[in-house]
């Protein structure tokens, strides 16, 4: 197995057949057939599914075209990387980021566009577990992911503590008794401001987590622990109508009508268009931290990915 064999197995898996795979390479069709029996060969196993319709890819095709496009991925950018090694004001910053990450990764990469115009952005995009795989792959040099998640062999760049927010149509909050508010004398929202209780902030109060009894509640599944804890802590049972895997999916499910969905602050201002309500749930274990993540490990990164790190210390 070789880059061109890979190159050549995208191609046809992509065009569909050898004919047409052939005439988008500007090869005859003969070699190429053989480049695929050779990769087969060397696999041990059936890459395609031949028909008189064209060609399907079997189970292990379809694993050997993600790798093989990752790979590719790699290789096409590695000369870019090294050639930015030492100057870091051009070259391409390979980073992935979490859909959770809401406003913020925008924000940050507005800041460092304005630093670095000269960058070129390959953003990969997905969620904590793949991100954080990724990486370990090297495809991506860095990352913005979400608490939890596993440290071990990470370097972090933490941001700012962030509530999960309750946000919903106004008709969830109008019968909450006024006891089962409160306010939070210091509370850092992932804009970086602090809440003291002074005109300019931007919660001066929330929902205490008993408020949230009764009401159906929508979350992201890596969420489940620490509301699960939360409740438990409390005494309290919640009562959920949904879990979910896309704190996104959340929203347009509270934008319906269907329930509350506790989400991130940063991420809830999704909401802001749809009509919806948004109070931080006063519970110290729900919260949740934006951060800046790297290997440990002793292989160097690029100027440009060190650049970014930067930029993100700075403005978070």
């Amino acid at each position: 197995m070789n880059f061109k064999q890979l190159y050549y197995f995208t191609v046809i898996a992509e065009a569909g057949s050898l004919s047409a795979a052939a005439q988008k390479l500007g090869l005859s069709q003969p070699p190429l057939s053989r480049q695929l029996a050779q990769l087969e060969e060397s696999l041990d196993t059936p890459l395609f599914k031949r028909s008189a319709h064209g060609m399907e890819l079997t189970g292990a095709g379809q694993v050997l075209y993600y790798r093989a496009k990752d790979i590719l991925s790699m290789v096409s950018t590695t000369a870019a990387e090294i050639r930015s090694f030492h100057g870091g004001l051009s070259g391409i910053l390979k980073i992935g980021c979490i859909s959770s990450s809401g406003i913020l990764t925008t924000r940050l990469m507005s800041a460092f566009i304005k630093q670095y115009p000269l960058i070129t952005i390959d953003l990969y995009e997905g969620n904590t577990y793949e991100t954080i795989e990724k990486l370990k792959n090297g495809l991506i040099e860095c990352a913005i992911i979400r608490t939890p998640f596993n440290t071990d062999g990470l370097v972090c760049i933490y941001g700012p503590e962030e509530p999960l927010m309750a946000v919903g149509k106004p008709e969830y909050f109008k019968d909450i008794p006024g006891s089962l508010y409160g306010t939070r004398n210091t509370f850092q929202t992932a804009a970086g401001s602090r809440t003291d209780g002074s005109d300019h902030c931007r919660y001066h109060s929330g929902l205490r987590l008993s408020a949230l009894l009764g009401r159906p509640l929508i979350y992201y599944r890596r969420f489940d622990t620490i509301i699960s804890q939360a409740f438990q802590n409390h005494g309290l049972r919640p009562d959920v109508l949904c879990k979910n895997d896309d704190a996104r999916t959340s929203l347009q499910w509270a934008g319906a009508g269907l329930g509350i969905a506790l989400v991130p602050e940063n991420i809830s201002r999704l909401g802001e268009g749809l009509g919806l309500e948004m109070h931080p749930v006063l519970c110290e274990e729900m919260v949740t931290r934006m951060a800046a993540v790297c290997l440990d490990n002793e292989r160097p990164l690029s100027k440009v990915a060190l650049n970014f790190l930067k930029v993100f210390e700075e403005n978070v």
